[in-house]
């Protein structure tokens, strides 16, 4: 984004950039309408790059010539099971080239970000069994890991300078730096989604200057996250479909609509897509664009 564009939210967002930031996040706890029981697409997604970042890994570890020391962070870690995901093939890829090389396994310390909106507690209470089960794995061949959370906003700044070695994002950086949604209440609403052709993020990328582009790759899935290559016994209803893509969305996006429109329209709001996008499935199987980018400083 130009500062032109980022100056004009500011100017004309009349505070909503900081609004936004203050009522957006995932819907938290462990219920039905929650992200953490409703990301089962976001799980596919990681699934589908894993080759990306466990290559991109491995080679920056062998590149900094093993370090003792290696810190990370998940911009955009939300809450839920997919938290740790990234955090677990991090450290797999990690722990297989020292066994390979003969090599002492790092202290690793992982940040885990988001807005402080994010229900962090929900991934804080993962962490005693996420270390037991590393411990049972792994054994001696992880090093010491330390888990922390970093809230805050990913467009201001969030560490010192040269404190991270390795930076992850899933479905995070399509949101903007913000603006926010009776039929005024429509005029006004903004959702701060975007989703660039992959042309676009390479042209950002060239221009911004600090970084080149190691792989940029495309792939598609399904929007009804249970219709996928694994799923050998899927078959579509479109009643069952769309309340699968409803519950997505809404705990994704239930927080902004619900900060605009009121909390008495959301039940309602989401039957009603629930029934529209079960019969545009019906008729046409629609797919998410997903662009995978990996990057080196210069």
């Amino acid at each position: 984004m130009d500062s032109y564009t980022h100056n004009s939210i500011l100017e004309n967002g009349h505070g909503h950039v900081l609004q936004v930031e203050k009522v957006l996040r995932m819907t938290s706890g462990v219920g039905e309408n929650s992200y953490s029981h409703n990301s089962a697409l976001q799980k596919i997604v990681i699934s589908k790059v894993r080759p990306v970042l466990e290559g991109t890994v491995r080679a920056l570890y062998i590149k900094e010539n093993f370090p003792r020391y290696f810190s990370v962070a998940d911009l955009g870690c939300s809450s839920g099971p997919n938290t740790l995901i990234v955090t677990y093939e991090m450290i797999d890829a990690i722990v297989g080239l020292c066994r390979e090389t003969g090599h002492s396994p790092p202290e690793l310390t992982v940040f885990l970000n988001d807005l402080p909106s994010n229900d962090f507690n929900t991934d804080f209470k993962l962490l005693p069994d996420f270390y037991a089960m590393l411990k049972k794995e792994k054994g001696n061949d992880v090093g010491p890991c330390f888990i922390a959370g970093m809230p805050g906003s990913f467009y201001g700044r969030l560490f010192p300078s040269q404190s991270l070695d390795f930076v992850h994002s899933s479905y995070s950086v399509h949101w903007l730096s913000k603006g926010l949604i009776e039929e005024a209440d429509i005029d006004t609403f903004n959702l701060p989604y975007y989703n660039p052709f992959i042309e676009e993020v390479k042209t950002i990328v060239e221009k911004e200057g600090s970084f080149v582009i190691n792989r940029l790759e495309t792939f598609e899935v399904n929007l009804d996250a249970n219709d996928n290559d694994e799923n050998k016994n899927y078959v579509f209803d479109k009643f069952t479909c769309g309340q699968n893509v409803s519950h997505c969305i809404r705990a994704i996006s239930e927080s902004l609509l619900a900060d605009h429109f009121g909390e008495t329209i959301i039940d309602d709001l989401f039957e009603r897509y629930a029934k529209r996008i079960g019969e545009h499935l019906s008729m046409e199987k629609t797919k998410n664009f997903n662009i995978v980018i990996s990057m080196a400083r210069k």
